[in-house]
């Protein structure tokens, strides 16, 4: 049986090779070349491993959902459903995917980038999107459905209020289960210290000091927090 990851870089486990003592430049030479440890040590491996599951990801850093919903779209267009279990990651609202000089390229509003602000300004708002993403989510529910194709949503370091209630979602996200829930406190993964809940993680090694991502054993804490949802919907 496959899992299918869907997410941003702490589903692809960016950060899993750093350790403890590194410098930041160590960090930075092995950070993007490491798939391996990735792979295998990530939330999503660890959780393959224990179901004894068939991981296909596709989560990547700075990913949008945006582009998670496309490359969704590609792969259930072009692959069977059956033997299919479905893990998506839900990411930063402020980031998109954009064809930008005649390439896809992910974007987030906060960059300093004349995209970025150009496209904030004129065509980003926080409501419409939270109800896009909402409307996205609970298509795929009816797909996933109609196919019986166990699925499973999770937030990854924002919990999001949206508009209609959607099925299979867990309550809290990652960030916040690895600390505390702390209203407004919105994190945006652009290796800042730009909430109270991501410094506390960095204050206890849950993260990376450099990149801000989860370490080794923080994938280990967010597996077991991850498996039991997963093996309910699998048997459900």
């Amino acid at each position: 049986m496959k899992l299918i990851t869907f997410g941003c870089s702490w589903t692809k486990g960016v950060g899993i090779p750093y350790e403890k003592g590194m410098s930041k430049e160590e960090y930075l030479e092995v950070r993007s070349s490491r798939w391996d440890l990735m792979n295998k040590h990530s939330f999503r491996g660890i959780l393959s491993e224990r179901l004894n599951l068939e991981n296909i990801n596709y989560a990547s850093g700075g990913s949008s959902n945006q582009r998670q919903e496309r490359l969704a779209t590609e792969y259930f267009n072009t692959h069977s459903h059956e033997d299919t279990v479905v893990l998506w990651g839900i990411t930063s609202i402020i980031r998109n995917e954009l064809p930008i000089d005649g390439e896809l390229r992910n974007i987030m509003y906060s960059d300093n980038d004349s995209h970025a602000r150009y496209y904030h300004e004129h065509f980003y708002d926080e409501k419409t999107e939270l109800q896009r993403l909402s409307n996205m989510m609970i298509h795929w529910n009816k797909f996933f459905e109609a196919y019986h194709i166990p699925n499973l949503w999770f937030q990854t370091f924002n919990t999001y209020r949206f508009p209609q209630k959607i099925d299979r979602l867990l309550p809290r996200d990652l960030l916040s289960h690895l600390t505390r829930p702390c209203i407004g406190d919105l994190h945006y993964s652009k290796w800042d210290v730009d909430s109270k809940r991501i410094r506390e993680a960095k204050e206890k090694g849950y993260v990376n000091p450099y990149s801000l991502h989860p370490t080794l054993q923080t994938h280990i804490i967010l597996a077991d927090f991850l498996e039991k949802p997963l093996r309910e919907i699998l048997i459900s």
